[in-house]
């Protein structure tokens, strides 16, 4: 029963995840939808749940958008049953970035579900804290699902600039690329293509 239960809350946040891209209206965001296979032909693993000190915040999120809302809304149902992970040291960005950010996966190759190709994950940052600079080589879409992120790359004549709740941020393969939350705790849906899960390169 509990296995079940599981599954159920990992295909929710599954698809109303995929609603919100598809709410993106652009083609890197389609094609990162499409990627996706229907949830039902993925293998489900069940995850030991995990809290970390920053998770206390989740019920307290607000400022999210039409697109978002229902996504977050189901976050804040079931955090309490996620395998939250913080793969930094403090040595890679410091005691604050290590206490005050954690993310738990929806799809991966060690997620509840189990994705191999990609990566489907939640971010959570706490209040003025800054993800430094970093790359990656998959492919990375972020959509801000509450609060706003400052959002700086190497990209020319689009950044810095503040992204929103209901607003999305793509980066290259290797683009190097970094943001800092506002002054309230940010849910991040946080995408990749080209690989399932590595930690990024510090720049």
């Amino acid at each position: 029963m509990k296995i079940a239960e599981k599954s159920i809350a990992e295909d929710e946040l599954y698809s109303l995840a995929l609603a919100v891209i598809d709410s993106i209206n652009d083609t890197i965001a389609a094609s990162f939808k499409n990627d996706f296979p229907e949830a039902e032909l993925l293998q489900k693993r069940r995850l030991k749940p995990l809290l970390l000190p920053i998770t206390e915040c989740i019920p307290h999120i607000s400022n999210t958008s039409e697109s978002t809302i229902a996504l977050v809304d189901s976050i804040k149902k079931s955090y309490q049953k996620q395998q939250w992970r913080q793969p930094y040291s403090i040595e890679d960005f410091g005691s604050d970035f290590f206490h005050k950010s954690a993310w738990f996966p929806i799809a991966d190759v060690n997620g509840p579900l189990v994705y191999p190709d990609g990566l489907m994950e939640i971010m959570l940052m706490g209040p003025g804290l800054t993800y430094p600079k970093h790359k990656h080589e998959p492919e990375e879409l972020y959509i801000v699902l509450s609060g706003k992120v400052w959002w700086e790359t190497e990209k020319d004549g689009e950044t810095p600039c503040w992204k929103k709740a209901g607003e999305a941020i793509y980066h290259a393969p290797n683009q190097v690329h970094a943001i800092t939350s506002g002054d309230e705790p940010v849910l991040v849906l946080n995408l990749w293509r080209g690989g399932g899960f590595q930690i990024p390169k510090i720049i």
